[in-house]
């Protein structure tokens, strides 16, 4: 299953699915090296992401081998579990007023530069955290308050962190900038 649509915007961006197909990795493998890589399951790897519920829905599929859980609840602690900080640059948005759009428009509007193809995962993945960084500087006085912020991913109603999460720290300027993995 998938939007056509999608699969158009991707293909136009460069993206060559035949020859993922063909040379890509294979999801086991991806998992399996994703899992022994130790950026899951830890308390101390802070996620940057920018509307991602339907990757991390896709990465949870993947570590665990299993269908989603079908209640958003089971689904956020199985997300706590896996990826207990989450930072959604789209969530964060809501506090930040003048910021409007998709990641380029974000990232447009606060003067950053891409680095290689939009679509393109390290190009986005780069871009998102350079965004998290300048917001966090422009709108959050260079501190991130967990309880408000970490754990949402934006078009879902429920935080985990809410569900007993325990990492009460705020992300702020001197404990994350060198142990983030963008998504």
């Amino acid at each position: 299953m998938y939007a056509q649509d999608s699969i158009d915007l991707l293909t136009n961006s460069g993206i060559q699915f035949r020859k993922h197909e063909e040379d890509g990795i294979d999801p086991i493998d991806f998992a399996e090296l994703l899992m022994s890589s130790g950026i899951v399951l830890m308390d101390n790897i802070k996620w940057l992401c920018f509307h991602s519920g339907y990757d991390f829905g896709y990465l949870l599929k993947l570590l665990t081998c299993q269908n989603l859980p079908a209640e958003e609840t089971d689904f956020f602690e199985l997300l706590r579990i896996y990826f207990p900080t989450i930072y959604d640059i789209k969530f964060l948005m809501k506090s930040c007023k003048t910021l409007k759009g998709g990641l380029q428009e974000v990232a447009d509007q606060l003067e950053l530069l891409r680095v290689g193809p939009q679509h393109q995962a390290g190009s986005d993945a780069l871009l998102t955290g350079m965004a998290f960084f300048k917001m966090r500087e422009m709108f959050f006085e260079d501190n991130i308050d967990n309880a408000k912020y970490c754990g949402h991913l934006y078009g879902l109603g429920t935080s985990f962190l809410n569900n007993n999460n325990n990492n009460n720290n705020n992300f702020h300027e001197n404990n994350g900038e060198n142990n983030n993995a963008t998504t």
